[in-house]
């Protein structure tokens, strides 16, 4: 049996599970999406990420899930102000505090094992206890993982579509002909 997931502040020397996590979650969405996504290079990367964990902020959650001592996963969530604005906008939910999750990732041996779970259960329990009335993310709405996590597990509603298009270069002539 695994076990238990034990949910922390991200601390020094947790830079190469880190680095094995994010590195699982690309190879995912790479495989998934290669035109959105990529691996990230290898080298230097759980070094990035001990320099990445070492910043501070009141505002960013940073959190890790480790099981066996060994971590399984993060998350990084940050608290959003109201906008000074509010009253002269559309939209409602920028007249409140929210919280916003930048990153969530599981390495792929702990996956549907409860680290997510327990991740973002953390991060709404910080966002409640900083006034926060709402949660927000993105994920890919092509993912068979990510998506019934966040919708069927988390409870989490779709509520925005974002579009893209990618530009190709045109080919051109002499400098300054289109």
């Amino acid at each position: 049996m695994e076990s238990p997931v034990e949910v922390r502040p991200l601390n020094t020397g947790d830079g190469e599970g880190c680095a094995r996590a994010w590195l699982d979650a690309a190879r995912y969405y790479a495989d998934m999406d290669p035109e959105s996504f990529q691996v990230p290079a290898e080298a230097g990367l759980a070094d990035w990420f001990e320099q990445q964990n070492a910043k501070t902020d009141p505002n960013v959650l940073s959190l890790a899930a480790a099981v066996g001592g060994q971590v399984a996963g993060f998350v990084v969530a940050e608290l959003q102000s109201p906008l000074p604005d509010a009253d002269r906008q559309m939209v409602r939910a920028v007249a409140s505090t929210g919280v916003y999750v930048s990153v969530l990732v599981v390495a792929e041996r702990f996956r549907r094992a409860g680290v997510g779970t327990a991740l973002m259960t953390a991060v709404e329990r910080w966002a409640a206890r900083r006034g926060a009335n709402l949660v927000s993310l993105d994920t890919n709405l092509c993912s068979p993982l990510s998506v019934p996590f966040y919708e069927d597990r988390m409870g989490y509603t779709k509520h925005a579509v974002i579009f893209r298009k990618a530009l190709r270069p045109r080919k051109t002539g002499p400098p300054g002909e289109t």
